[in-house]
């Protein structure tokens, strides 16, 4: 499987951990979907089946095909997922996908997910304003999409490197929103003494 797409998907740890004892309990029953392309299988959706299949040492997964181009596979899987599955940052990274890498103009997406420009505007810049380091610990599962939203990307604005200093200094571990909430407020109140320390 070709997983160039793996990047546009969060890791959510905990849910993983659940995948991986329904597959080794029940087995595998959703296919993921995937595309034809020069001869490989590129994986549009299901990537934490086929890294759950992977942990539990299993080299087969039932995939489905589809007969579409990369950007209409892409956009038809968004459009297939229950709302509130994708985080707002999963949205603009999607977005930029199409945009930056298929030619898609912001009309063309707004018309396709039946969402307003300013919408698609909305997810470009959420994405366009964190830093590399940050979009990482995301897509990792180490900081929350939603706390990246609402705190860390107004804090990357106003000073990116404070923010990538934040995250870096959070390690490894998974933090929950309400923590980095209480980091982003602390460092509001405080004075630049008080900000280098958080």
């Amino acid at each position: 499987l070709d997983l160039r797409y793996e990047s546009l998907r969060i890791s959510r740890p905990a849910r993983h951990t659940r995948l991986v004892a329904s597959l080794a309990q029940h087995g595998q029953h959703d296919p993921v979907l995937v595309i034809r392309k020069s001869g490989d299988f590129v994986l549009i959706d299901g990537y934490a089946r086929v890294r759950a299949l992977r942990e539990l040492g299993r080299d087969l997964v039932r995939a489905v095909v589809l007969a579409l181009e990369d950007a209409s596979a892409l956009a038809l899987t968004w459009s297939l997922e229950a709302r509130g599955r994708r985080s707002a940052l999963e949205d603009g990274w999607l977005v930029a996908e199409l945009i930056e890498h298929h030619g898609w103009n912001r009309g063309q997406v707004a018309d396709r997910f039946q969402r307003s420009k300013s919408w698609v505007s909305r997810r470009l810049a959420l994405v366009r304003n964190l830093p590399p380091e940050v979009e990482e610990a995301v897509r990792a599962g180490r900081v929350p999409a939603h706390a990246a939203m609402k705190y860390l990307v107004p804090l990357a604005r106003a000073n990116t490197s404070q923010c990538e200093a934040m995250v870096t200094g959070l390690g490894d571990e998974p933090v929950s929103v309400r923590q980095v909430e209480r980091l982003y407020m602390g460092y509001k109140r405080a004075d630049d003494v008080g900000r280098a320390r958080i």
